[in-house]
């Protein structure tokens, strides 16, 4: 891991305070404000390292400047996961498959491709032989028929699959 000089850990602990002043205003769905406030010390911490004393007079300032900018864009990710994740997670319900509308037919497929990619390595084999038909809009019983399965080991497989892709999109398996 690389070492902070010295002097920029000195100037870190002086503007801490500024820091944890300004996450105050921001918030995380999925974080705490402790992540808040690494993500604002990291600003501070790029600040130290790029402040140009000739074109501003004002550390803190500038110090704000960098400090903001990085808590709004860890809000701003964290806002893009939350709206993808739960975009996945509404698309889960199945699909008509008898719809003739076009739009409707590609929005499907392309949000069953967005789930099978996001559980990839995380189903068995039955369970991912089963999601394709589920998103497809088959009931349990014409999966069950289709893969010569029993009823009820179809509906395990689908609950199976909803708790995964539940404790995915908790973050478990963000990267």
């Amino acid at each position: 891991m690389k070492q902070i000089p010295d002097h920029e850990e000195t100037t870190a602990r002086e503007h801490s305070r500024l820091v944890a002043r300004l996450v105050r205003r921001f918030f995380l769905r999925g974080g705490d404000s402790d992540d808040l406030y690494q993500e604002g010390m990291i600003g501070l911490l790029y600040a130290i390292r790029n402040y140009n004393p000739a074109r501003s007079d004002s550390f803190e300032a500038y110090a704000t400047l960098c400090i903001r900018s990085r808590l709004y864009d860890a809000v701003r990710n964290d806002l893009r996961a939350s709206q993808r994740d739960s975009r996945l997670a509404e698309k889960l319900e199945p699909n008509p498959k008898n719809t003739k509308d076009p739009e409707t037919l590609l929005l499907a497929n392309e949000t069953a491709k967005e789930i099978q990619e996001a559980l990839g390595g995380l189903l068995s084999a039955f369970e991912a032989s089963v999601l394709g038909p589920y998103l497809e809009g088959y009931t349990v019983n014409e999966i069950a028929s289709g893969l010569k399965r029993d009823a009820k080991s179809v509906d395990n497989a689908v609950r199976r699959i909803r708790r995964k892709l539940a404790t995915y999109l908790q973050g478990d398996n963000r990267g």
